[in-house]
């Protein structure tokens, strides 16, 4: 006797050319329906069957995406195949990240076509109460990122046919408020400095290095030393550490670190002086690494290069240095700065010493002049002092000789029409 079928998994009855299968659902009031197949084989049956369930439940292969795919799934399939080898290994995992903390967990239960721009705006004002884990909310600009992805991934859908229209367009988010540029002030930097050259260890020495070139993070962790020549005085900045996705199946963490040759913008990669400062913490860092290749033998990345890692030469975890700055701070009594903190630091310094604003934006990397004085140049009040006094000398160059000056009160409108030009 054949075995009985479990309850669900459905009847299969020979034909004259194959096999009909039916099999039992519920309806949207929870009747009892049934559903029937036909194939040459009862695994063609099966197939069948599994592909229509999963469609009623949003699932959809990558050859049936559509409409009525879940948003979920549609992120995942862009994801895979139009981010992926499309764009920057940065830009790929800033990606990947954003869509597996905010919009795979907010919208991604909903069938795609179901995004309008009021659910979206809703979705928006929802990611910016979202807790950022440090007591905090989301920042307004990792917002408009999720929107910048949100809006990428939905116009993709329509290029290729699957909505008519990107409801995103029509969706509000918060405004993004530049936020002031945060700097040390003159004795928090002394102290700082101070403080972790008397430490001497070699993350005390990339705080250091942080402060007088400038770098961003990723650029000072993925440094080796095969950038670092120390006959021309130079410094190579080519590339930089960065979190990747684990391709690897059984893998204990979902991303690993890799160095990228490549930086943030193509005018990042840059070589600079390196000055004697400077050269006496690498070297500092360089004896110290050779202590710990001498203690821990075999057991030490020589294979990494690093000038700025573990203590056993393997990558710097990011989040691990960025507990480290705050533990110095506190110890050397300085309020809380983030590490980008220097950097703007570091520039702002360059820019009292009245260093030409082109030669500091090649120094920092920037893309354009036009960032670095977006950034910077409201930090410097100075520079607007200077503005106002090289209009004082262009009127005074106007009204020289006997003639009078501006008057201090603006004088009533008959009087002025007495009067020769600014003077009487």
């Amino acid at each position: 006797m054949a075995k009985r079928r479990r309850n669900g998994e459905g009847c299969f009855s020979k034909n004259g050319n194959g096999f009909d299968y039916r099999i039992s659902y519920n309806d949207e009031n929870g009747n009892r329906k049934y559903k029937y197949f036909w194939a040459k084989s009862k695994e063609e049956c099966i197939v069948k069957a599994t592909k229509w369930r999963n469609e009623q439940n949003g699932i959809y292969t990558d050859e049936d995406v559509n409409e009525n795919m879940l948003t979920s799934q549609w992120a995942n399939n862009w994801f895979d195949n139009y981010v992926v080898g499309h764009v920057k290994i940065t830009t790929i995992n800033d990606d990947r990240s954003i869509l597996d903390k905010h919009i795979i967990p907010g919208i991604g239960h909903r069938p795609l076509n179901s995004l309008t721009a009021h659910r979206l705006t809703l979705f928006y004002k929802e990611c910016s109460n979202k807790s950022n884990g440090r007591g905090g909310t989301l920042d307004p600009k990792t917002v408009k990122n999720i929107r910048a992805v949100v809006n990428r991934m939905l116009e993709c859908a329509c290029d290729i046919g699957i909505l008519k229209d990107n409801p995103n367009l029509r969706a509000k988010y918060p405004k993004c408020t530049k936020k002031e540029t945060q700097i040390l002030n003159t004795e928090d930097y002394d102290k700082l400095i101070k403080y972790c050259i008397r430490q001497g260890t070699q993350w005390d020495m990339l705080i250091v290095f942080f402060l007088c070139v400038g770098t961003r993070l990723g650029e000072a962790l993925g440094l080796q030393w095969s950038k670092v020549d120390f006959d021309k005085h130079e410094i190579r900045i080519n590339q930089q550490l960065q979190s990747v996705p684990n391709k690897e199946k059984n893998a204990k963490y979902k991303y690993r670190k890799e160095i990228i040759d490549s930086t943030k913008t193509k005018t990042s990669n840059r070589t600079i002086s390196m000055s004697e400062t400077v050269e006496k913490i690498l070297r500092r860092v360089r004896k110290l690494q050779a202590e710990n290749k001498m203690r821990l033998g075999q057991k030490y990345h020589r294979d990494l290069d690093l000038v700025f890692p573990r203590a056993d030469g393997y990558f710097t975890c990011d989040t691990t240095f960025r507990e480290f700055v705050n533990k110095r701070l506190e110890e050397a009594g300085i309020e809380h700065y983030k590490i980008h903190s220097f950097r703007h630091t570091c520039a702002t310094s360059l820019f009292n010493e009245k260093i030409d604003i082109k030669k500091v934006s090649k120094w920092l990397g920037h893309s354009c002049i036009g960032i670095t004085l977006d950034t910077y140049t409201h930090v410097l009040p100075q520079h607007l002092e200077e503005v106002a006094n090289a209009q004082d000398r262009r009127f005074k160059r106007i009204f020289s000789g006997n003639e009078k000056d501006i008057p201090d009160e603006v004088l009533p409108q008959k009087e002025i029409s007495k009067q020769d030009d600014w003077g009487a």
